[in-house]
C-alpha cells in the first residue's frame, strides 16, 4: 500500500539555509539527541517556537523508590482497613508523617539532580 499524498500546505518543499558555527551545530545535535529528534526536526521546532521536551530521564534512587513503595503498601493497608469500617486512629498520622518525609526526600533528590 502506498503512502497517502500530503495536502499542499503539508508538503515541505521550501528550503532555508542557515549558517552556524561548529560549536552551535554540535550543541544543536546534542540537544536534538536528548529530545529524541533528528537535528533538522529539532531546529524546525525551535525556529517555529514549539516546545521541545527532552526524552532523557534521570536515574532514580533505588532507596527512595523502595521507601515510596513501602509507604504505598502501608497506605493501601490503611485504606482497606478503613473500607472495612475499622477506626484507624494514630496509624493514619504515622503514614502521613512517612509520606511527608518521603516527599521531602523526593524534593531534595530533585534539587540535587538539578544542581
Amino acid at each position: 500500500m502506498a503512502r497517502p499524498k500530503k495536502h499542499e500546505g503539508e508538503k515541505r518543499d521550501q528550503r532555508f539555509n542557515l549558517r552556524m558555527t561548529r560549536i552551535e551545530i554540535e550543541t544543536m545535535r546534542e540537544e536534538a539527541a536528548k529530545a529524541g529528534l533528528n537535528p533538522h526536526e529539532y531546529a524546525r521546532r525551535r525556529a517555529l517556537g514549539h516546545r521541545v521536551v527532552s526524552t532523557s530521564f534521570r536515574r532514580s534512587d533505588p532507596a527512595l523508590i523502595n521507601e515510596l513503595n513501602r509507604i504505598g503498601v502501608n497506605l493501601n493497608q490503611l485504606a482497606r482497613a478503613s473500607n472495612r469500617g475499622r477506626d484507624l486512629g494514630e496509624e493514619v498520622d504515622v503514614v502521613i508523617d512517612q509520606l511527608q518525609q518521603a516527599l521531602t526526600m523526593v524534593v531534595n533528590y530533585s534539587v540535587a539532580e538539578d544542581s
